[in-house]
């Protein structure tokens, strides 16, 4: 999958933030570990959910994924803000694949 597909299916539909117009090289985590998964033949459904993510998977994500993104310390709302802003659009995903037994923890730490 091209990047600029990746952007369509994971920014486009699920990050807040993202901004199509702009021209970026940066990626949060969460693109990252999407991508790896994809180049590692991983079939990752790009479905939309109006479900919550559950608090521990919430924590889970924030632990296991998102120190390491670049974001994380200093631009990232979500972090920044506790709660009062959403999550990305990789994080979004990533915790909607951990619910629906899609992908497990053990898949994020092996690509990150």
């Amino acid at each position: 999958m091209s990047k600029t597909t990746l952007a369509q299916h994971l920014c486009l539909n699920f990050c807040p933030y993202y901004k199509p117009s702009k021209k970026e090289d940066l990626a949060c985590t969460g693109y990252v570990v999407v991508e790896r998964l994809i180049e590692k033949g991983r079939v990752i459904p790009f479905r939309r959910s109006d479900k919550a993510l559950d608090a521990m998977t919430e924590e889970t994500l924030v632990k296991d994924m998102c120190i390491n993104c670049p974001f994380y310390e200093s631009d990232c709302n979500f972090i920044q803000q506790k709660g009062k802003s959403l999550p990305c659009g990789g994080f979004t995903l990533l915790g909607h694949l951990l619910e629906a037994n899609v992908i497990t923890v053990d898949d994020i730490r092996a690509v990150r």
